[in-house]
């Protein structure tokens, strides 16, 4: 008979190689997570850093025929920690703000490795990404591109600009992490492109070196990425033929995690072999800006309960963490896997479980299936490490969290 430890063991592996059961007890890397509260209080975000290292270099040795420039998305998590060790490893950084660029430095990113996307940069924006001589701007409109120009010359500062092109692609996935069709706020549509690399082709301080893209987030199938993909080399290859040098092509990033047990995820060989398939003969260099697959996985979050509540049609476990800590429930709908630190025997029952927070919003997962639980029992709530931390707030006052990151059996709590 199949029993609910053994279920817990084979699902808790598809979420973090790292995580797992050992003795009942849930391990991430080589720490106990039981043993976390006798140090700190919860609710607090842990990661592994092994995790975060070991999806970046899947990533990097899945291309075989070319080696894109890896620009990371600093807004999936933009602790130091991570920063740094993406840094070291040799990547670089995607960034939509002066904080992300200045940290991304600050972190020992280089700035020629560094691309600035984002549809709202503002005028100080542009001047510091300018007298940092950052690698390029994405551009995401003609009124953006104008502007540039303008401070570009006023400043006496040369820049690179691409230019992100809305292919008018739907990725398939929530329509708020939609950011490729014609209706979204991003890119400027294919049919304009070509006038701007006219307008600005003698341009003394502005350089318009090729095009970039990006489609949206968590993307589940290959189909949209290929769609897109084709279009952009349709493009570039239309441009050429006008006379335009185009030597740069930022396709963006969007690959999605697991966030349920029987969720479909894209194999990253998967992607980066479409990339070859269509780029690798096309004398281009190919920047792609991976965030949530890098670190995704690597984060939970973990919680105690505070009590369970009986109610006419159902159950409920509140714990301590809440929307506050980690709003894309709240926000998209999202369904977050959660498991029980300490395993135990006892019949599964499914209950809702809900924080503290006064708002109906505030659920983490409804009718989810889950062993006994008791006041100050210790559950994680799994694939954190991004969009997590980074859009948390203190609604309620009730204030940040702590973030913990893990390497075999060390806590590094900075």
């Amino acid at each position: 008979m199949t029993t609910l430890k053994h279920i817990l063991s084979h699902m808790i592996k598809k979420f973090n190689k790292y995580l797992s059961y050992k003795n009942n007890f849930l391990y991430l890397e080589e720490i106990c997570l039981e043993n976390i509260k006798l140090k700190f209080t919860t609710p607090i975000f842990c990661y592994s850093l092994s995790e975060i290292h070991d999806n970046f270099i899947e990533l990097k040795k899945s291309f075989t025929k070319i080696k894109p420039m890896i620009c990371y998305a600093v807004k999936a998590n933009n602790h130091n920690q991570i920063l740094s060790l993406l840094s070291k490893s040799g990547c670089g950084a995607d960034v939509v703000s002066k904080g992300e660029l200045q940290k991304s430095i600050n972190n020992g990113i280089m700035p020629d490795k560094i691309v600035f996307s984002g549809v709202g940069k503002t005028t100080d924006e542009i001047k510091y990404a300018l007298k940092k001589k950052i690698k390029q701007l994405n551009v995401e409109s003609e009124e953006e591109l104008e502007e540039i120009a303008e401070i570009a010359k006023a400043e006496k500062k040369n820049v690179n600009i691409c230019i992100r092109v809305n292919p008018d692609v739907d990725p398939k996935t929530h329509y708020k992490i939609s950011t490729g069709r014609s209706e979204d706020k991003f890119g400027i549509p294919n049919s304009r492109i070509i006038k701007l690399f006219e307008k600005y082709k003698n341009n003394k301080y502005l350089k318009i070196v090729g095009l970039s893209i990006h489609i949206g987030s968590q993307i589940q199938k290959i189909k949209p990425f290929e769609t897109a993909f084709k279009k952009i080399k349709k493009q570039v290859e239309s441009l050429r033929k006008l006379g335009f040098e185009i030597s740069v092509l930022d396709l963006g990033g969007g690959i999605g995690i697991r966030y349920q047990e029987n969720d479909r995820i894209i194999n990253s060989k998967e992607y980066c072999l479409l990339i070859e398939k269509l780029f690798t003969n096309m004398k281009l260099e190919i920047i792609i800006e991976p965030g949530r697959s890098l670190v995704g996985s690597s984060g939970i979050l973990l919680s105690s309960v505070i009590r369970k509540k009986s109610g006419e049609k159902k159950d409920f476990i509140i714990i301590d963490a809440g929307m506050n800590n980690l709003v894309r429930p709240a926000m998209y709908n999202a369904r977050h896997e959660i498991f029980p630190v300490k395993r135990k025997n006892f019949k599964n029952k499914k209950y809702d479980f809900v924080g503290p927070i006064c708002e109906s919003a505030d659920i983490f997962i409804k009718n989810n299936p889950s062993q006994n639980l008791q006041k100050d029992d210790l559950v994680v709530i799994c694939s954190v490490g991004a969009y997590g931390a980074c859009m948390s707030s203190e609604y309620n006052l009730r204030g940040n969290i702590k973030e913990i990151f893990i390497k075999k059996n060390k806590i590094i709590n900075e």
